[in-house]
Order: C-alpha cells, then structure tokens, then sequence
C-alpha cells in the first residue's frame, strides 16, 4: 500500500495508540482525525480487550453457523441425489475428511496471514477479514497497482456481497414458524414477509448491540446442541425399544441392501456433495472477525479444534440417528423431510394417533430456532468481512461502508445518565453504560440487509422451498465452491512456490537484508508440519472443486423411460441442473467486469486529470496478552500482537504528487521504498528537467553545487563576482488539500536581500487555471545580483558520503549529501 506524504501536525502524526478512555470516540483525538477532510479517511478501533471474543465465544461461533438448517434438511438432499444409506453415509464421512482438511487450511491461514514488518521484524498480526487476506496475499496479480485494487478483491467482494448473506435461511426461518404455528402451506407473501422481517430485525441487533448479539449467539448455539442432543438421545431409546418405533438400522445398512439402486450418476453425486458441504460451512467463521478475539494466536486455535470436533462427532450421529428411525423411501419421499419424520415417528407417537402432528409441530419449533441461530451468527460475521471489503476502495462511499459508528444502547444509556434518571440501575455492572457502548459497523449492516432483501425478492416466482435450495445452493457453490478452491490451492502455492516478500515501510527497513528469501516452512514454524498441510490443502481443494466442475455434467436419462433417473425426487422441480453454476460463474463474472470498469475509470482518470488511486492502510498494534504497545521481543511472544486502531486513507492523487514523495523513484508507480537516494532529490518529478537546465547554466557560470538534502537545492558560485548571489530552493512537507488531492507547497525561489516566493503548479492545473504551460517545468528560475562582497561558504569534503533521514511514515525530512556535478 501506499504511504502519503504528511505535514507537520498531521493528525496522522498523533493516532498512534487507542484511547483507553471510554469516551475515546468523542475524544479529542479522534475530533483531529476527522478534521482533516482531504482522504476519504476510515478510521476503526477494534473492541476493548474486555469486549473480544473468548474461548466460548469462538467456540459458539463455529457451532451456531454450523448447526443450522443443513443438518436438519440436508440429509434429504443427499438421499435423493444418491438412492443409496450406504453412498449417503459414506458422502456424509468424505464431508467430516473435508470439513477437518477445511479446519487445517484456515488455520494455516489465519495464524500466519496478513503479515508486517514491525521494528524491522516481519511477523504475522491476525486480522478480520478471512478469504479476503488471503486471496490478497496469495494472488496479487492482476491489479491497479501495487497492493492496490487487485482482482482477486474484486471477485471475492463482490460475490461475498452478493451472496453471503443469510436469504435462505430467513425464508426457512419463515416456512419453519408457520408450520409450527399449525400452517403448513403458508401463501408466498407471508414468507417473504416474515423473512424480510427476521433479515432486518438481526441487523438491528448487531448495530445497536454488538454484546447483546454475542451473547445470544452463545444461547442459541447451547439451544442447537440440546436440540441435536434430543435426536440422538431419542434413537437410542428407539434402538433399545423404549418407544413405539421400529428400529430400521439394520435394514438401512445392511451390506446387500445399503447400495441397492444406487445412482450412477456424476451430476447426482456433485449436488448431493455440494448440500453436504453447505452443511459443513462454518469452520471459518472465526477468521472473518479474527481481528475482534482476545489472545487469537492461543484462543483461536483452540476454541476452534473444539468447536468444530463438537460439531462433527454431533452430525455423524445425527445421520446415524436417522437410519435408526426413518426407513430407506420414507427418507426419500417424506414431504418435510428426513429430520421432520424422525420427530413424526419418535415424538409424535407419545400422544394419540391424531397427536402426531405434535411431532412435527415441534420439529418446525426446532428447526426455526436453528434458522434463527444461522442468521445471527452470520450476520455478525458477514458484516465484519463487507467493512474490510469497503475498505479495500473498490466500493462506493466507502467511508459510509467501511466506517464504524456509534449507535450502541450504551451511547443511549449515557443519555440517560446523564439526565440523572436511574442513576442507581444504571450504576450496577450490567446496566452500565461503559458495558454497552461500542461501534459497529452500521454501514456493512445495512449493506448485508439490502442484499438479503434483494434475494428473497428475486426468487418471488419460486415456492419458499425450491427459493431455499436454490440461494443456498448458489452460495455453497460460488463462495465454498468456487472461491474455496483459490483458498485451498493457496496453501500448495505457498508451500511449492514460497510466500511473497513482505513490504516494509520506508522508517521501518531491516537493518540485514536477508540473504535468502524466507520459504513458507520456516514462516509457519514448527506448528504446521509441511506434509499434513500440504495433504490437507490437497484435499480441501479437490473437495470444492470436483461439485463446481461436475455440475456442469448432465444428468443422463433412464434408458427405458427417456425420463431423468429420479423424476419423482427432484427437489427443486422446473430448475434445470446447469442453472445454479451459471448464476455462480455469473456472480464470478461480474466481479471480473468490476475490476475492469474500474480499471477504464482510473485509466480515463489517468489520461484526463494525471491521477491515480492510492489506499493507505496505517494500522496500530499492542501486545496480545498486556493491553499495551510491545517492544520487538514482546511481539515474538506467544501472544503476539493484536491490531488495535486503523487509519485507511482512499484518495485519487496527482501523479507529479505521487512520485515527488519518492526518491529516486521516477515514473515507476510501484516503489518499495528499497531504492537509493539519488544525488538529483527531484529525479523523477517536473523539476527534474529544470534541474538539468540549471546544471547546464552552471558549468557556462562556472557554478557548483553546495551542501545539498532531499529537502534544499542551493547553488554557489565560489569564483564569479562578488555582486552575484544564487538562489535558495526550499520544498515543504506535501499537504492534502481540500478537495483530497495533494500538492507540494511553498515551492519557490527566494533571495536573503530581496525573497520572491512563487507557488509552482502541475501542467494540468496550468491549463485549468488558463495559464500557458511550458513542456515539464514548474516555471522561471530567477537569479538575484547585489553588489555585497560576501561569498559562500566552501563545500565539505567530497569524502562525507550522503545520509538521508525519514520520519516515521517513510517520508524524508533531513540529511546531508555533497559531492560535485
């Protein structure tokens, strides 16, 4: 990214650390940085340490997105696409291989990406965002420019935005509450209704409360591993013959039986994988707020292992739940699927036998609180990954987006306080408004709750059921699928291939250059041995690949009837196979036009107005585990360190700007800082051609050149007449300017008898100003003559080497250089 150039007092200058103070939004520090309006600025201070994620709470994050409606509608999917118990549970046993190979790539993946150089050291800093660090680690080609604007952001933000959201779910949440209710065919416009509702109402929640919201994800997700508690505990009563069931385990899986009229089918095996890998979707959830958990180099991993081998030890017995309770063509052709008739046959049977609608009323009770769990979990999450997308610039009104505001029940307590009602409730811990008050991401949110609205209108001429499978099928294969497979051939890319070099900024260079470029074996350590990563990675990869490739296949018909070989179990009637891969690579493609559209606008930007867009990202770290700024051996502790508060500056910028501030960098737009300081401090820039006119008129006066820094040209003339006096260049720090442009200034030339100032401007504001322009210069250079009898200094010795000084955001600010030109 890029590093803009500052002026004395920046506000830049003084946001190194986060206020601890509770009211550090209305600080005065946070008043500076908003002052300046040049930028777009973003700036975000993740939670108090006493507000991050714990154990528990990472924990209830796998579970709750994990166990929701797939487990419970799932299975049916797969039944029908399979024929076969025995296929469905061996599919059912490859998703656990896959969801564990998952597990071990987002690990892989979260504890060691993004990474920075912090006082000469490069080490990994954990961070919110998920598949988006890491498709912009991995693949940084093709982009805008260095670090800036990268397709792989494009595809991946767009179709996260589009289609990670929670549209499914809100229509299986609305179809579940009626049937519990005693409706079972509720009219279309009830559903969308109520999910519309459940859609805006979860967003409400995490704007208002970020807590509240993480404490009932926790509740739910204890609700959901009750409920799946009940069904296994249930089939074991079945199999010791405490209900009125018949145990059908043996006749589900016996070996002559468990593959009779199994499908040989590719097509039916790719669909019946892809709702087996929906259902197994939420192991990374911990990586999208990675940013927002305390300790997340120890408390991650470990909250995560247990989470997801809760998870998976709870759905091989739920599927062998089924098999003990719900006969081999019920599971296929059972209306509300294979988890309602469990309960029909189980639960239903405690009363009459007209009760038995009881069973499946309390199933839908069930399954919606589940929907429910879903919802929220993702809506906390999601929001938090479109905020790091906003940031990246690719979207409009990104400061609306990416920024986080304060509309927190703890901002509306402190009203309260204040007035001096309830002054005693308000005082006690849980009510206090210091508890309550956080930002969050309001923007992202209603962002989240719009592309949820749109889908659940845009599937209005489906049935809620055919609009469910159809938005989670979509999703599953573009963003498990599709994007789940870069992720996956990330890992082998890194370990065959290597990591790419880490840029360091320009106050920050390493004082060794290593030798040897760092393989990604030595930057993992000894916490990922390389084989099991690359098996994993492996896995994983061929997983999502083989549904996005096979669901392109046909599906082949029955010789005998010409018809498909299920036509009496299609689960989504009237919709083609090949119609979900087209909308996924239809989301793909428009995130491949984005990046193009915008490449055509900075290219008309370039053409017509000499800018380019520059994000700079000024991130602010603290050690992990003490709360408070980490020296060099702090931060190579166990905990590491944790991003505190940063700043994140989008501007389009004039390209004579742009190179100015970099020495030596000349038209090069993608400088690393690495290269040396040239003897010409304006190499590269407008002045450069002025410069070389002068040293021309120098060797005709028999001029030469004095004490020279990257900030002061001064010119000497140690035997021309004493009358003689040249001029003095000074430059000054590069400001932003009201219209977020910036532009050097107070560029002039002076005279210690006589001082002329002129205010130097760029070709094209000559032309905007109506002025002529004269090829690259900046304008005249004037000498001044007086008749004083005083000389110049003589030049130091030419053995002096020249030094170069920066400040801490890499920009230059003092030196010495000599020698003669």
């Amino acid at each position: 990214m890029e590093s803009f150039p500052h002026a004395p007092g920046d506000p830049r200058l003084e946001a190194t650390s986060r206020p601890d103070d509770t009211d550090s939004i209305d600080s005065t520090r946070a008043r500076m940085l908003w002052a300046n309006k040049g930028p777009t600025q973003v700036v975000f201070y993740a939670p108090k340490e006493r507000f991050r994620l714990g154990y528990f709470d990472v924990m209830c994050l796998v579970i709750n997105r994990t166990i929701g409606t797939g487990i419970f509608n799932s299975p049916q999917r797969v039944m029908i696409h399979t024929r076969s118990t025995g296929a469905s549970l061996l599919l059912w046993f490859v998703g656990i291989i896959y969801c564990l190979s998952g597990l071990h790539v987002y690990l892989e993946y979260g504890l060691n990406i993004p990474r920075y150089t912090i006082d000469g050291v490069e080490q990994p800093v954990p961070r919110s965002g998920g598949d988006l660090n890491y498709l912009q680690y991995v693949y940084r080609k093709p982009a805008y420019r260095k670090g800036t604007v990268l397709l792989s952001t494009c595809i991946f933000g767009i179709a996260f935005i589009a289609l990670g959201n929670m549209a499914g779910n809100s229509i299986s949440f609305a179809i579940r509450v009626m049937s519990a209710a005693g409706n079972d065919s509720p009219d279309n416009g009830t559903v969308r209704g109520i999910a519309i509702a459940i859609a805006i109402i979860t967003c409400f929640i995490h704007a208002v409360s970020r807590r509240f919201g993480i404490w009932l994800n926790n509740f739910l997700a204890v609700v959901k591993v009750c409920i799946l508690l009940l069904v296994i505990i249930t089939a074991i009563v079945v199999g010791a013959g405490g209900l009125n069931t018949p145990n059908v385990l043996s006749e589900n899986t016996r070996i002559d039986k468990a593959f009779e009229g199994r499908s040989t089918d590719l097509n039916d095996y790719s669909h019946a994988f892809l709702a087996i890998i929906f259902s197994f979707s939420g192991f990374e959830q911990p990586n999208y707020v990675l940013g927002e958990i305390s300790r997340p180099r120890r408390k991650y991993p470990v909250a995560s292992i247990v989470g997801v081998t809760t998870m998976v030890l709870l759905y091989l017995a739920m599927n062998i739940s089924y098999m003990v309770v719900v006969p081999k063509e019920e599971q296929l052709t059972a209306p509300g699927g294979v988890a309602e008739r469990f309960f029909e046959l189980t639960l239903g049977n405690l009363g009459t036998s007209e009760n038995q609608i009881v069973g499946k009323r309390i199933f839908n009770a069930f399954l919606a609180v589940s929907s429910l769990g879903n919802i929220i979990v993702m809506t906390y999450t999601a929001a938090r990954v479109k905020q790091e997308i906003a940031k990246e610039g690719i979207l409009p009104y990104p400061a609306f987006f990416a920024q986080s505001t304060d509309l927190s029940v703890g901002r509306f307590l402190r009203w309260i306080q204040k007035k001096g009602w309830f002054n005693t409730l308000l005082s006690s811990r849980w009510l206090s408004p210091d508890s309550h008050r956080e930002k969050t991401p309001v923007g992202a949110l209603i962002l989240h709750c719009a592309c949820c609205m749109v889908l659940i209108l845009a599937t209005w001429r489906l049935t809620p059921a055919e609009a469910y499978t159809i938005l989670t099928s979509i999703s599953s294969y573009v963003i498990n699928g599709a994007i789940g497979t870069f992720i996956g051939l990330g890992i082998l890319i890194l370990r065959f291939r290597g990591p790419p070099s880490t840029p360091a900024p320009q106050a920050e260079k390493p004082l060794e250059q290593p030798t040897t470029k760092p393989s990604w074996k030595r930057m993992t350590g000894r916490h990922f041995n390389p084989v099991l990563s690359v098996v994993c990675a492996s896995l994983y990869t061929v997983g999502n690949l083989w549904p996005v490739v096979t669901q392109w296949v046909p599906k082949r018909a029955d010789p005998s009837t010409g018809d498909s070989p299920t036509p009496e179990y299609t689960y989504t009637a009237g919709v083609k196979s090949f119609v979900i891969p087209t909308i996924g690579w239809g989301v793909i493609g428009l995130g491949v036009a984005w990046f193009l559209g915008f490449l055509a606008v900075a290219q008309y930007k370039r053409y017509n107005y000499h800018e380019v867009f520059v994000v700079d990202k000024k991130p602010d770290f603290e050690n992990a585990s003490s709360g408070t700024t980490g020296d060099e051996s702090a931060a190579r502790g166990s905990n590491g360190l944790v991003m505190v508060h940063e700043t994140v500056y989008l501007s389009w910028v004039g390209k004579e700007t742009l190179r100015q501030r970099r020495p030596g960098a000349g038209a090069k737009d993608d400088f690393d800082g690495s290269l040396p300081v040239p003897s010409d401090p304006y190499a590269g820039t407008d002045f450069s051609g002025h410069f070389q006119g002068q040293q021309q008129q120098q060797s005709q006066y028999g001029m030469e050149m004095g004490p020279m820094s990257p900030h002061t040209y001064t010119q000497h003339n140690a035997d021309a007449s004493p009358g003689f006096r040249p001029a003095s260049f000074q430059t000054s720090p590069i400001s932003p300017t009201s219209n977020g442009n910036f532009q050097p200034t107070n560029f002039g030339v002076s005279n210690d008898t006589n001082p002329t100032s002129y205010q130097f401007h760029s070709a094209h504001q000559q032309r905007q100003q109506g002025r002529p322009t004269r090829g690259s210069s900046f304008g005249d250079v004037r000498y001044q003559q007086d008749h004083s009898s005083q000389r110049y200094p003589t030049q130091p010795s030419l053995a002096e080497q020249p030094t170069v000084e920066y400040d801490d955001f890499g920009n230059v600010i003092g030196g010495r250089g000599v020698g003669r030109m």
